[in-house]
Order: structure tokens, then sequence, then C-alpha cells
């Protein structure tokens, strides 16, 4: 859905290289963004940065003028500089000796009820998602259902394309700063708060695993249980549980591509 923190999460996954605009309002992200997500053998991933905070672009932006008016980025090398200076060093690209993996990950626009029906941006995007390995759907744990946001997610993809909702494997249960016990203005969380976000969790598994398997064929071409989707709670803005989610990514982009070479 729209303002659930995709273009966030882009961010945080590739370190702040991708410079995806950020707001409070639905719809920022008009068009797909793809960036290269790159993993190191031990599941670290480029950029990662335990503790580093992703927040909404015009906060970011006020920040670092700040810095510069106060002469605090005065001796801090510009892009270039820093660049000449790596090279200088053999260092070009520090991560290059670690890279065990690499795969893309794009960061749709936001779909809205009815997008099927090309209300909205509808197919411009949709037809973009046709050409992934596999589909995550991101939703806002801190909203009122984030179980409801992810029906209609499912439904708009399916009736756009019948069986594309077959690509879906992971649900990111976004915005769940409350389960480290940190509140939505950044302030300590109240046990009220933190055991209601949990029991919202707990609800949204619930759903996923009730009504959101994935129907699987076996070699007798009769339908078995299905897979299932994996929930995993992050917050993008506070770079929270992001290594999982690259594992997870990683394993489904190898088994895609290990099932598409042995149909070759």
């Amino acid at each position: 859905m729209p303002n659930a923190g995709k273009s966030t999460l882009l961010r945080a996954l590739t370190g702040g290289r991708a410079r995806t605009e950020v707001a409070g309002y639905a719809f920022t992200t008009l068009n797909p963004i793809v960036a290269v997500v790159r993993v190191a053998e031990d599941g670290s991933f480029d950029g990662e940065a335990e503790g580093a905070v992703y927040d909404e672009t015009r906060v970011e932006e006020a920040h670092e003028r700040e810095l510069m008016d106060s002469g605090a980025l005065a001796d801090v090398l510009t892009r270039n500089q820093q660049r000449a200076l790596e090279s200088r060093e053999g260092l070009d690209d520090p991560f290059a000796a670690l890279e065990a993996f690499r795969f893309t990950v794009a960061d749709n626009p936001g779909l809205i009820e009815h997008a099927s029906a090309n209300v909205g941006l509808g197919h411009s995007f949709l037809r973009s998602m046709e050409r992934s390995h596999a589909l995550v759907y991101v939703v806002d744990l801190s909203g009122p259902a984030p179980w409801d946001e992810l029906r209609v997610l499912r439904e708009e993809i399916e009736q756009y394309k019948p069986g594309m909702s077959a690509k879906a494997r992971m649900v990111i249960a976004n915005k769940a700063d409350l389960l480290a016990g940190t509140g939505t203005d950044g302030d300590p969380a109240s046990q009220e708060e933190i055991a209601e976000a949990r029991a919202k969790l707990q609800r949204l598994q619930e759903f996923v695993a009730a009504e959101m398997r994935v129907p699987v064929e076996d070699v007798d071409g009769e339908d078995v249980p299905g897979r299932h989707l994996d929930v995993v709670p992050i917050s993008a803005k506070y770079s929270m549980n992001l290594k999982k989610v690259v594992r997870l990514m990683r394993t489904y982009v190898e088994e895609a591509r290990e099932n598409a070479s042995s149909k070759a």
C-alpha cells in the first residue's frame, strides 16, 4: 500500500545508495526504482549499518543544511575526493572481496484497491512486476489492520494476472519499531504499546498462515497444501532485522534461478 515504507526499505538495503524520495504522504514513488543488493558469505550486505537511521528526505536535507551552516562539514571529503582517495589506496570497491552474491530489488509504487482495473498508476508498474523472480509484500504494522491491506494487495495482483500472486514469498511487516521498544516519535514505548504491537504481529502471522498459502502443484499434478509465506517484522527507518530479509531474499532468487536453468 502507499506509505508502507518501501522506499525507506530500499535505502536501508543499499546503505543509502538508492536515493529514493521518502516522505510522510502517499505516492512519493511514481515509477519502479531498481537497486542492487550485494551480499557477503556471512549474510552481511553492502551498506549494512546497525543502528543507522533513514528519515524522511526533507528531514535529512534539513539536517545536512544545519551541518553545512555550522561548518561541521568543512573538512569532509566530497564524493569525488573520496573516490580518488580510495583509488589511490586500492580501495575502489571495499566490498568487492567480500561479495558472494548479488541480486536486484525493485521498489514499486504503492498499489491501491482497483489498481488491476488501471486505477491510480495501475498497469504501468504492475506490468514491470511480471519480470520479478519473487514478490514481497510490504505492510505497515503500525496501521490498524495490515492483514486487510495484505488481502487487497494479493487480490489486485491476482486480478491483474491470474497466477502472478504465486510469486509471493514474504510479508514484510514494516514500522515494527514498537517491538524493539521504540515509539513512533523515537521515544521509549510503553508496555501497553509493545503488547499491542506483539498482538498485531501475531494476528498478521495467523492471517498469513491461514489465508495466504501459495498453491503448489506436486509431480503428480495434484494440489498439495501449499507454500507458506515468511513473515518478517522490521523497521526500515532504524535498520532493524534487515539481515534476515536479505538472507531470505537471496534464497528466493537462488531457487528461482535454479528452476529457470533446469527448464532451459
